[in-house]
């Protein structure tokens, strides 16, 4: 919100250009002390500051010349200025002024020194029906109250607002071929509003933005969660329909187990029948090798496990002889694996149960595979 030019004092005051931001507003706040008439407390005032300035543009207000209705108004503004702070962007050069009007007053605003911040600033009043004599001639005193040339002087008309789209760093005017801008993210100093208040406003605000942050946050959760839930309704909608469609195929499937079940039995039946003489005789009969079976070893009982083991308990008298045995099996081609189970020694007799293990194909009817 742009501010009368009329209703403010504005003066030039020497600072520390090395001292920082916040040592400069301390000593625009001492130098209101010295040269306004009021206290600090009773007046709407800013700055206009650069680092590479040695002087700050300070101006300021007696609050009373606000009416409650015009602060009331103050409340949504981003920023709350005189109306001359437009100027101060175009930085035209040492010993060039900028004279604009916000309708009832002339403003010149005058850089006698190098760098963005003016020097001197003054204003007059126009009246509404004032001839271009007498505008001309507010016009000349403005000049001279400045210290300005006519050579480099620059005339503004009645800046208007750019139409475009909002821009949360800068708001933006034309001036006839000039544009005029005011940087939000940088001009707190500019705002003449009360301090205190404009403290307790960025702290608000930067609560605000911190919730709508967070507001933002959650709702991206709860997206996220819907579109999990989404995904696991669509997940289950495809195991139901695939558990329906397995449902559907099990009587099949069913069929097809049954008749692989009893393929393979028939299989077995036909290939792998279970053989005992036949293992008997690859280990005891005479002429098969390794199966020569000392004399004194004798087969009290045997019993099969499975299709390919044989257990066979015996017993002999001669201690030396189960170790030939077992040792002249493991040498038969038919036999996969001896192992001695048990061994007993008894009033000079030797129990024990041999458990042989066949190959497949040792027991394999001949013509067929295993």
């Amino acid at each position: 919100m742009l501010l009368p030019d009329a209703r403010f004092f504005v003066r030039a005051v020497p600072v520390n250009a090395a001292a920082g931001a916040e040592a400069v507003s301390r000593e625009v706040e001492l130098a209101l002390e010295v040269v306004s008439p009021f206290p600090v407390s009773q007046l709407f005032y800013g700055h206009l500051w650069h680092p590479e300035s040695a002087h700050a543009l300070v101006f300021a207000a007696f609050r009373r010349r606000f009416t409650d209705d015009e602060q009331a108004a103050w409340g949504e503004a981003e920023r709350v200025v005189p109306h001359f702070v437009l100027a101060t962007g175009l930085n035209p050069g040492v010993g060039r002024t900028v004279v604009l009007s916000d309708g009832a007053s002339l403003t010149a605003v005058y850089w006698g020194e190098p760098g963005p911040v003016p020097s001197r600033v003054a204003t007059v009043p126009v009246l509404p029906d004032a001839t271009e004599a007498q505008r001309t001639a507010g016009r000349l005193a403005l000049l001279r109250a400045v210290g300005s040339v006519g050579a480099g002087v620059v005339d503004l008309p009645m800046p208007v607002p750019t139409l475009e789209e909002a821009n949360e760093q800068r708001v933006t005017w034309t001036a006839g071929e000039h544009v005029l801008s005011l940087p939000l993210s940088e001009g707190s100093d500019l705002d003449v509003r009360d301090k205190g208040q404009l403290a307790a406003r960025r702290t608000s605000r930067r609560r605000a933005r911190l919730l709508w942050r967070g507001f933002l946050a959650g709702v991206g959760a709860l997206v996220l969660l819907a579109l999990g839930e989404a995904a696991l309704i669509g997940l289950r909608t495809w195991e139901t329909g695939r558990l329906a469609r397995v449902e559907a195929q099990q009587p099949a499937v069913d069929r097809i187990m049954s008749q692989q079940a009893l393929a393979t039995r028939i299989e077995e039946l036909s290939t792998k029948q279970l053989r005992p003489f036949e293992m008997i005789s690859l280990v005891t009969v005479a002429g098969n090798p390794g199966t020569q079976k000392p004399a004194s070893v004798q087969f009290i009982r045997t019993v099969t496990s499975g299709l390919y083991t044989l257990e066979i308990e015996a017993q002999t008298k001669v201690g030396g002889d189960l170790a030939l045995y077992q040792a002249a099996l493991r040498q038969n081609p038919a036999v996969a694996s001896v192992e001695v189970a048990k061994h007993d020694l008894r009033d000079a007799t030797t129990t024990f149960v041999l458990v042989i293990t066949f190959k497949p194909e040792a027991l394999a009817m001949p013509g067929r595979s295993s």
